[in-house]
């Protein structure tokens, strides 16, 4: 783990129950650029990242941003490469206004690698910890697994120190309604994983009908869950099997709901072929994933090496493969998940919010798009709008406070409504984001799947529900557009 900062204060004490916040830290005038050296440690393997860190010329003032992420990752580096595109936007742009003064926004990052199956809780809490005592940070932007999040918070709330977050758990907001006073420091800047199952959940129904209605001969009738075993997904997986929230939600969709349950981080003996048996002779027909880590890889080529001869539900074939794949989004120079999987990936629908390639969801989206991939030549994933739109929305409350004390900040973030690349960010009174789905979503959901060239293809998105693109059968049959009728 590399904590990387630029400062070089010596380590505060631990948390006291009435600890003050460290003042803001003025720092002195630097050169436009500052090239920061990140050195990650990945596999064994030493490889060096370079960060251009922009600094508004003629700015003496900067406004610290702790970003706790994991950095040993693909996932942490794409949230960092949009933070840092938001960053050097607003700050050529002038930075933020206090009273006359210009401040311009700099990152400091510390590495979590919360993204690994191992889901290391400690190293939120003391990468959070130190970016608040060591790095003296004026607001905290990042976290990404929820049970690293959950632990992060407490400590962001007895600092009085703003933390902006992207966990998927419903309980980040319930921790800030629990106690509005103490917690009420913390704001989810994404899709929790209730609001994302009323948007997702469509998806497989509408390919249901699909099938039903002869546009498209993949039946996905007995349909099989696997989530992660992490507190995103609980509400959806809850005890497994029949007494899962998701068990009664499709049987009364009209599907065979054949397996339901959580699935091994690390498979005993680094295989999931038991787990693809056991699906294999249930005659699974889909499998819907929800998976956020980076455990995926392994999983998705097992799958694509299986032999499903004995699954009677596709006469002999592979089972569709669709749902919330987070490492199954990425389609780059620097990782290609088609390519991760030696090609396993072909077929699999995957889950997502904001332009991950080119949909005009928003005014913005497309632009962002084009930005981020001419940049870094990787497409967004799933967070990135949001991430790039929490330091605009940021900035603006800032501005409109005209101080930098998290207090004063708080009731104008309360009253943010800005719309972004992945859609329009509001609140809830509990901090959590606010989703409409009428007359269409205020945030919405899109799907892709990988097709047999080793692309990836935009299939679908909730603004229209009803219909399909570039659907492709996972037997490599391309069926191209249809609509479903209700």
């Amino acid at each position: 783990m590399v904590h990387i900062s630029d400062t070089a204060n010596p380590p505060a004490s631990p948390p006291s129950a009435s600890p003050a916040k460290p003042p803001a830290k003025r720092l002195s005038r630097k050169a436009a650029a500052v090239i920061v050296v990140v050195i990650l440690i990945v596999a064994g393997v030493a490889s060096v990242l370079y960060y251009e860190y922009y600094v508004a010329p003629g700015t003496k003032d900067q406004i610290l941003v702790g970003m706790p992420l994991p950095l040993n990752s693909p996932i942490g580096q794409n949230m960092l490469d949009s933070a840092q595109m938001a960053v050097n936007q607003i700050n050529a742009n002038g930075g933020v206004t206090i009273n006359g003064t210009h401040y311009s926004f700099k990152l400091v990052t510390y590495d979590t690698e919360e993204a690994d199956p191992s889901i290391p809780v400690s190293n939120g809490i003391s990468g959070v910890t130190a970016l608040i005592t060591q790095d003296h940070v004026n607001f905290l932007i990042g976290g990404y697994r929820s049970d690293v999040v959950d632990a992060e918070l407490p400590i962001a709330a007895q600092y009085h120190t703003i933390y902006i977050t992207f966990g998927a758990d419903p309980a980040i907001s319930t921790f800030v309604g629990e106690d509005y006073s103490a917690n009420k420091y913390i704001f989810n800047g994404f899709v929790n994983s209730t609001s994302q199952g009323a948007q997702y959940g469509a998806l497989p129904v509408y390919l249901l009908l699909a099938y039903k209605e002869h546009l498209i001969p993949t039946n996905v009738t007995n349909i099989a869950v696997l989530g992660e075993q992490a507190a995103w997904t609980k509400p959806l997986i809850g005890t497994g099997g029949s007494g899962s929230p998701l068990y009664g939600a499709f049987k009364a969709a009209g599907f065979n709901p054949v397996y339901i349950n959580y699935f091994p981080l690390s498979p005993p003996g680094g295989s999931y072929d038991s787990l693809l048996s056991q699906l294999a002779s249930l005659n699974t027909q889909a499998v819907y994933i929800l998976a956020a880590g980076t455990e995926t890889p392994l999983l998705i080529s097992n799958y694509g090496a299986f032999d499903w001869s004995s699954d009677a539900g596709t006469n002999g074939t592979e089972p569709l493969l669709m749902g919330a794949d987070v490492m199954g989004e990425m389609e780059g120079s620097t990782y290609n998940y088609y390519t991760a999987t030696n090609g396993a990936a072909n077929g699999e629908l995957n889950f997502g919010w904001g332009p991950m390639l080119p949909v005009n969801l928003t005014p913005s989206s497309i632009p962002f798009y084009d930005n981020f991939t001419a940049q870094f030549g990787f497409n967004p994933i799933f967070e990135d709008g949001f991430v790039y739109s929490s330091f605009y929305y940021l900035a603006s409350a800032i501005e409109k406070a005209q101080s930098l004390n998290d207090n004063q900040i708080i009731p104008y973030l309360e009253a943010t409504n800005y719309t972004g690349p992945a859609g329009r960010i509001a609140f809830s009174a509990n901090h959590g984001l606010l989703i409409s789905l009428s007359p269409v979503p205020s945030v919405p959901a899109v799907a892709m799947q990988w097709h047999k060239d080793g692309k990836l293809y935009l299939v679908w998105t909730s603004l229209k529900p009803l219909s399909f693109s570039n659907f492709q059968t996972p037997t490599g049959t391309l069926i191209g557009n249809f609509t479903v009728v209700l």
